[in-house]
């Protein structure tokens, strides 16, 4: 089969577990004990400490003072963006949500890496912008929820960030270094949320009252992130980095579909996505958004 074709499928696949992923994640801080964003993004960064089993293998190095830095600096960025996400998912829709952090992850990075890796943006940056914020005016039906807009927007800009510093760090160390202190350096920021009195309580509070479906929702959610992570790497590896990085604006429309075909499963979830007129105006804006990754990519 074709590479090309190959690459497609691969981010295709991906894109939709990662739909998958934000829609459980949506359930389990709405619906479960662990309920409190900062606690279930304390359980969510201390399942990437299992890269430790690498240590025995003797492929995992001494790091750098710089390496140690980066890695810190990219941690502490990640939990902070994943705190403010699943804080939004709280009390906003997951399509809403999904669409503003899409966009605006993808322009913060485009931004930290002209300023900090000296890259040049591309000359249909300022026509991708009009697209985007067009289409995110869409499909919150210009009407923002101040509280929740506030926390996607500084989620995006924090997953911009640490991915930039992942970046950064990817040049200093070889794949594998880099993958391992760059999950160690979540751990590290997780453990940090221990520090915050209400945080800790909740944290120990939450451990004994968790069952065992919702335990076993949370690895199984790590553990699709990690395949859809493997997934799109893959396609970047034997396709093209512009037309994948094009693709991810399905994340987008396989949540909106997926909500659409979860809506009368779980209306206490997602009954609120789907009001009258809403869905004309959210097909728009995916079309918008998807335009702008293809202007923006191609």
């Amino acid at each position: 089969m074709d590479p090309f074709l190959v690459s497609i499928l691969f981010v295709i696949f991906g894109q939709f577990l990662n739909a998958g992923i934000v829609l459980i994640d949506k359930y389990i801080v709405t619906r479960t004990s662990v309920s409190r964003p900062g606690v279930y993004a304390f359980y969510v960064a201390m399942i990437s400490g299992v890269v430790i089993f690498l240590v025995p293998f003797g492929v995992v190095h001494i790091p750098t003072s710089q390496v140690i830095f980066l890695s810190l600096l990219g941690g502490f960025s990640f939990i902070a963006s994943i705190i403010l996400l699943f804080t939004a998912l709280k009390s906003a829709n997951a399509t809403d949500v999904v669409a503003w952090l899409t966009v605006i992850s993808t322009v913060t990075t485009f931004l930290f890496g002209y300023y900090f890796l000296s890259e040049t943006l591309p000359q249909s940056f300022p026509y991708a912008l009009a697209l985007f914020v067009l289409g995110m005016a869409l499909v919150g039906h210009f009407r923002f929820h101040a509280k929740s807009f506030i926390f996607v927007v500084f989620s995006g800009i924090l997953f911009g960030l640490s991915a930039v510093l992942v970046k950064i760090l990817f040049s200093h160390v070889g794949f594998i270094d880099g993958f391992f202190w760059s999950r160690m350096g979540n751990v590290v920021g997780a453990l940090s949320l221990l520090f915050v009195p209400s945080i800790r309580h909740s944290i120990f509070q939450t451990s004994k009252q968790v069952s065992h479906k919702t335990s076993s929702l949370i690895i199984l959610n790590r553990v699709l992130g990690g395949v859809a992570f493997l997934c799109i790497l893959y396609a970047i590896r034997i396709g093209s980095v512009s037309v994948v990085n094009s693709l991810s604006s399905l994340q987008f429309v396989f949540i909106f579909l997926l909500v659409f075909l979860m809506a009368k499963q779980l209306p206490h979830l997602y009954e609120h996505e789907f009001r009258p007129g809403h869905i004309l105006h959210k097909v728009i804006s995916m079309i918008l958004i998807g335009a702008g990754f293809i202007v923006l990519f191609l």
